[in-house]
């Protein structure tokens, strides 16, 4: 069975573009280099997408009141106009102002964030039609080349400290006293899930807090956010191996019940979830377990992890007898995850490939034939192909069949 939807993620792109620009070594570059070259060419071939045509990620929301902050991830305005709705009515377009009309019907204002429609305390449903600012990309740093300790190399490490709080973790555990406990965290000893020998799951997280340092009656529960519930139980359930925190995240990793497969990620300080994904470029789902945890934005690096994808053998006495076991390689690499690129054509990330190889050829003081002509060429196809609206009147289309007079 062939995968036909193949996803490309941003350090597919750096490796292509280097690959192109004839770069022998992909460490050639710092990450803040790569990571600053790489969102300036997205962010620019965005634009210009925008401009072509903003229906690609254009948005539509209600104005409710005259003078408006446009918040900082609007990047700019394509239309304000009155309508019933943004689908099933015609839009009545509105105009900007000058200085002396500024309330006069119909008109709005924009300067610099601030947005003044007048109307709309005339019982007028007001619409803005944005085009929003481009997400940053990231990319794994060394996931194609990582760092392979040993297994002695590094030992587990968990961080209870995030800012002003502490991380306070229970369990459910059949062996102790009310089948529950509260442990220590950074006390490695303390597994967070454990499996006796037939397979029965003997202890899980049951919750988690945040407690102040200071006054541990302020506390946050963090277990409604922080869990992965399954609606089926033939599903599965996910229960979590590591947590550390390291403000302003906090890492965590789970195992499923069934399939015993691995996800990792981490949670910002708003609680929203970031998958890590480092070899997912690979075309199957990165199976990795967290080991250590930090970050760093100028390296890019932090992070040590198991990946169960990539294993090797070895002999263990177990009861006096020999007995293959399979383990997972340690790897270091960077923190941050790596992001699907998300473009309407192919010729865009074509396009962004280029642009990429251009500027690390200039960085590297070379000129190769082949980026200048891949450029051009890119280009032309991104700039002529973009727009899927190719039946209104931009070309010459004879409507009219000939009829007797033509052959006359």
């Amino acid at each position: 069975m062939l995968q036909i939807e193949n996803k490309s993620f941003a350090s597919d792109a750096l490796e292509d573009a280097m690959r192109l620009a004839q770069i022998k070594s992909l460490n050639s570059f710092t990450f803040s280099d790569c990571l600053q070259y790489l969102n300036y060419a997205w962010r620019d071939i965005y634009d210009r997408m925008a401009m072509i045509d903003d229906g690609y990620y254009g948005i539509n929301v209600q104005i409710t009141q005259k003078l408006t902050k446009l918040p900082p991830f609007v990047k700019n305005s394509v239309q304000i106009y009155e309508a019933q709705s943004p689908v099933d009515s015609n839009r009545l377009l509105y105009r900007t102002s000058g200085p002396s009309d500024m309330v006069a019907p119909r008109t709005y204002k924009i300067s610099g964030t601030d947005l003044y429609v007048p109307d709309v305390e005339r019982g007028r449903k007001i619409w803005l039609y944005y085009v929003p600012m481009c997400k940053q990309v990231f990319f794994t740093h060394h996931n194609r080349d990582p760092k392979i300790l040993e297994e002695g190399d590094i030992a587990l490490q968990r961080n209870n400290v995030y800012n002003l709080y502490k991380v306070k973790v229970t369990v459910s555990d059949t062996e102790a006293v009310g089948g529950e406990a509260e442990i220590d965290i950074t006390d490695t000893s303390e597994p967070l899930y454990k499996v006796d020998e037939d397979g029965n799951i003997v202890r899980y997280v049951k919750k988690v807090e945040l407690v102040h340092r200071v006054k541990p009656t302020v506390t946050e529960d963090l277990s409604e956010n922080i869990f992965v519930e399954s609606e089926d139980e033939l599903d599965g359930q996910w229960y979590i191996t590591f947590i550390s925190a390291d403000y302003p995240y906090i890492f965590v990793s789970y195992v499923h019940s069934i399939t015993g497969e691995h996800k990792s990620g981490f949670f910002d300080a708003e609680g929203n979830w970031n998958e890590y994904n480092p070899f997912n470029f690979i075309g199957r789902s990165s199976d990795v377990e967290y080991i250590s945890c930090s970050w760093n934005d100028k390296t890019g690096l932090g992070v040590v992890v198991r990946d169960y994808n990539d294993t090797y053998s070895v002999v263990e006495q177990v009861d006096g007898k020999s007995t293959t076991v399979k383990k997972a390689k340690i790897k270091e690499l960077g923190w941050t995850p790596d992001s699907v690129l998300d473009y309407p054509i192919p010729e865009m990330y074509r396009y962004l490939v280029a642009r990429l190889a251009d500027k690390f050829s200039a960085l590297n003081e070379s000129n190769v034939m082949g980026v200048q002509k891949e450029l051009v060429e890119s280009r032309f196809a991104f700039e002529a192909f973009l727009e899927r609206d190719k039946s209104s009147f931009k070309r010459m289309v004879n409507v009219n069949l000939p009829t007797i007079d033509d052959w006359l």
